[in-house]
């Protein structure tokens, strides 16, 4: 990491001071979480998460880790990867509907020289615990997936 690089944004970023301060504070992990107030305040109130009650409610827990949280990030990595599988099947003049957001993937979509699967497992010659990618497309005239 490029400290220098890192600050340049305070000093020359286009944004309100209390933005600011928001983004310093999530960067120190230092925001107003049950795992702070317990053990850095000294509150003695309960640390775990609020929603789901099972972890301490720390950052990364409230970032990547909540059950709870989580349901809605798989609907807006859905969302993200429909809208990309929506431009390769366009960039690759596959039918699509007019509009991305109203763009349901099909499991295979085909034309002469390209294959895009959704959501399909990958056959390895040996175990791969990511066997099934959400978007493969397969280059018909050379044989290779991307």
């Amino acid at each position: 990491m490029d400290n220098e690089q890192s600050y340049q944004w305070p000093k020359f970023g286009d944004i309100k001071g209390e933005t600011e301060s928001i983004i310093v504070v999530a960067q120190d992990q230092t925001i107003s979480t049950n795992y702070f107030k317990n053990k850095i305040l000294k509150e003695g109130i309960d640390n775990k998460c609020w929603l789901c009650k099972q972890h301490e409610e720390t950052v990364d827990h409230l970032t990547s880790g909540c059950p709870i949280l989580a349901k809605n990030d798989v609907m807006r990595h859905d969302k993200v990867c429909a809208h990309l599988h929506y431009l390769m099947c366009k960039a690759l003049s596959i039918e699509m509907t007019d509009k991305w957001y109203t763009h349901t993937p099909k499991p295979v979509c085909e034309q002469e020289d390209a294959t895009v699967l959704w959501n399909q497992g990958v056959h390895t010659v040996r175990e791969v615990t990511a066997g099934m990618p959400d978007i493969t497309v397969e280059n018909k005239t050379s044989n290779h997936s991307l």
